[in-house]
C-alpha cells in the first residue's frame, strides 16, 4: 500500500514537471513559399497609347463646285406657240378679284403632259408654277401661294413651254412664239415699270428642293429672255452662285443663251443671282432684271424625280423676297 501511494505521487510529479518545463512536442517547420511562375517574356513590351497610333488617311478632296455651259435639248419638230387668253396686256384687275382672277393660256403644238411636256407660269419673277394641263385656268393666288400682289402696281405674267427636264423651249431662230408675257395692274393703273418692248430677264431653274443624286451633267440653270439677245457686243447675264463649296461666290458672265449647269453641288442651301447686263456690262434697269432665288440640295435624300425628269410632284413654290 505504501508502494502504490509512492507510485501515484511519482506519476503526478512527472506530469506536473512536464507541463511546467514545456516538454510538449516541438512545432512543425514552416512550409517553403510556392515557386514563382516563369515570366511570359524576359523583356516587358509596353502597351501603345492611342496617341502613338498612326493617323487615318485623309479623305480625298471634294470636287470643285462649278458653273459650266450646257447643251440644248433636242429641238421640237414644230415650235410651240404660247399665248395668254386672259389677262390682256395692260389690263387692270380690281383688288377684290385679284386672288380669284383666272389666268387662261392658249398653247399649241405642245401636247402637255405627253412625254413630261408642261408650261412654266411665272408672276413677277417668283418661282414658277408647273402647268401640266394648259387648258385649265389658274387663279392668280395659286401661282405662288402666299405671294401678295401689291395694289396699284404693275405686275408681269410669263408663260413658256418647258421640256420634261425643265429646260425651256427657246426660239433661237426667232421663229415661233414658245413664250408669252403680259403686264397687268392691280387696283388702278400706275407707272409701267415694264413695257412690251423693254428687255426682260426671267428666272426659271433651279428652285426648291433638289433631292437625290444630281444628274451627271449637273443641276439645270435656266432662264428666259425677252427683247434681249446675248453675245459679244450685245446683252449678257451675270450669274453668281453662293453656297457650300462656293461660300465666297462663283461668278460667270453668260454670253450664249444655253442651259447652264451646276456641277458637283454639295448638300446645303444655295442662292443664285441672275443680272441682265447691257452692251457696256452695266445692269439693265427694271424691277425684274436682277433676281436672286434660293434652293436646297440633299444628295442623300430619296431621289426627287422632278429635278431629273420633271415629275409633276414638285414641292410648292415659296415666295422669294
Amino acid at each position: 500500500m505504501h508502494f502504490s501511494k509512492m507510485a501515484g505521487c511519482s506519476l503526478m510529479s512527472g506530469l506536473f514537471l512536464a507541463f511546467a518545463c514545456g516538454t510538449s512536442e516541438p512545432p512543425l517547420p514552416t512550409p517553403p513559399p510556392p515557386p514563382t511562375p516563369p515570366a511570359a517574356s524576359s523583356v516587358a513590351v509596353p502597351a501603345k497609347s492611342t496617341s502613338e497610333l498612326p493617323p487615318p488617311p485623309p479623305s480625298p478632296p471634294l470636287p470643285a463646285v462649278e458653273l459650266v455651259e450646257g447643251e440644248h435639248g433636242e429641238a421640237p419638230a414644230k415650235m410651240p406657240t404660247v399665248k395668254f387668253k386672259a389677262p390682256a396686256q395692260g389690263q387692270v384687275i380690281s383688288v377684290d378679284k385679284k386672288g380669284d382672277y383666272e389666268v387662261k393660256l392658249d398653247v399649241k403644238d405642245w401636247p402637255a403632259p405627253e412625254g413630261g411636256r408642261h408650261v412654266h407660269l411665272i408672276v413677277d419673277n417668283q418661282p414658277y408654277k408647273r402647268i401640266d394641263d394648259p387648258k385649265q385656268p389658274v387663279k392668280l393666288k395659286d401661282i405662288v401661294p402666299g405671294y401678295e400682289l401689291a395694289e396699284n402696281k404693275q405686275h408681269i405674267l410669263i408663260a413658256f413651254a418647258s421640256r420634261s427636264t425643265h429646260e425651256s423651249v427657246k426660239a433661237l431662230d426667232k421663229k415661233g412664239s414658245p413664250m408669252a408675257v403680259v403686264g397687268i395692274f392691280i387696283g388702278k393703273k400706275d407707272e409701267e415699270r415694264w413695257k412690251p418692248k423693254d428687255p426682260l430677264l426671267v428666272y426659271s431653274r433651279p428652285k426648291g428642293k433638289n433631292d437625290g443624286p444630281p444628274p451627271p451633267e449637273g443641276l439645270l440653270v435656266d432662264f428666259y429672255l425677252v427683247n434681249a439677245e446675248l453675245g459679244e457686243g450685245k446683252f449678257s447675264v451675270k450669274a453668281t452662285l453662293k453656297g457650300p463649296g462656293v461660300e465666297e461666290g462663283k461668278t460667270v458672265i453668260i454670253k450664249s443663251w444655253k442651259p447652264w449647269r451646276i456641277k458637283n453641288p454639295r448638300d446645303g442651301s444655295y442662292s443664285l443671282q441672275l443680272t441682265l447686263l447691257d452692251r457696256e456690262g452695266k445692269p439693265v434697269p427694271g424691277p425684274w432684271n436682277d433676281v436672286t432665288h434660293s434652293f436646297q440640295v440633299n444628295t442623300r435624300a430619296t431621289s426627287d424625280a422632278s429635278h431629273h425628269h420633271g415629275s409633276s410632284g414638285e414641292p410648292e413654290s415659296t415666295p422669294h423676297k
